[in-house]
């Protein structure tokens, strides 16, 4: 039996503008909240750092100190610490998720694939599906846009992945299609997936005037959700048993009970979908390719 307790956070936002101080003060709360729980491992929202500051931008340049931050909060609490930020390399800025330990080394980064629109203008795209293995699990982390490709938790799914965050800061273009979005890239490859997002002070609702959904949520390989914030701020915890045998309700039918990733494993056409997929990226514009 392999239990993985699992935490995830609801970031408070205020409704006035925060200084990435202040956010990296927050953000230890959390930290040493989550490892006061016993959690193996917690993960922070999407550019955590800049959240709710004016013009992040500016604040790049000082990314490699909030590595070290983040680090010694890892090493300072036992506990490993998935933490998003703005970083820049030469002369390229990327949304990346930067993986501590509980010693505090850096395992590994994933770079968002999909930039929105917005970002775009000063943001590049990563490229890599990379798989991180903490010792106890093998994690996958996907970015805010990334959950509207259902080919990244694909990817991540059939090289191996054993839980999939996904650390963001939306409320839309609706929380019931996010919800069921959360939902089907859990079930669609029997994986746990872990959001993290912001929260802010009541009422609790995006649409009264704060655009801040909060629900840091577990969701399990069924689609169903075990543990949430609700709309507030906090930290979602679960024991993830990531050896729990993961019937499914028998639609593939090869394995008895159905086991959904070796099953997708013998019987998704790859090769197919990758022609396919080659023949329309030739004849796609691209935003990026524009700039």
């Amino acid at each position: 039996m392999r239990k993985i307790r699992t935490a995830t956070v609801s970031f408070l936002m205020e409704d006035s503008p925060h200084s990435v101080d202040f956010n990296l003060h927050r953000a230890k709360k959390y930290i040493e909240d989550a490892a006061r729980n016993s959690a193996d491992i917690v993960c922070l929202p999407e550019t955590v750092t800049t959240n709710n500051v004016p013009n992040p931008e500016e604040e790049v340049q000082n990314s490699s100190e909030w590595a070290r931050f983040f680090s010694h909060c890892a090493r300072e609490f036992s506990i490993a610490v998935i933490a998003p930020f703005f970083t820049r390399t030469e002369d390229k800025v990327f949304n990346q998720a930067t993986v501590y330990d509980s010693a505090g080394e850096e395992i590994g980064f994933y770079r968002k694939l999909q930039p929105t629109g917005s970002e775009a203008r000063w943001v590049s795209p990563g490229c890599e599906f990379p798989i991180l293995d903490l010792g106890f699990a093998k994690i996958g982390i996907m970015i805010c846009l990334d959950l509207y490709f259902p080919e990244i938790a694909r990817i991540y799914a059939m090289n191996g992945t054993e839980i999939l965050f996904w650390p963001t800061t939306t409320h839309g273009p609706t929380q019931s299609g996010l919800e069921a979005q959360i939902r089907s890239r859990a079930i669609d490859h029997s994986l746990y997936v872990v959001e993290s997002n912001l929260a802010g002070h009541p009422p609790y609702a995006p649409y009264a005037g704060r655009f801040y959904p909060g629900t840091a949520r577990i969701i399990d390989f069924n689609g169903d959700i075990v543990s949430q914030t609700g709309r507030r701020e906090g930290l979602a915890i679960y024991d993830i048993d990531l050896d729990e045998r993961r019937q499914t309700s028998n639609v593939v039918l090869i394995h008895d009970p159905d086991d959904t990733r070796p099953d997708l494993e013998a019987l998704t056409r790859m090769d197919l979908y990758a022609k396919q997929y080659s023949e329309i990226a030739r004849q796609q514009k691209r935003y990026y390719d524009t700039l």
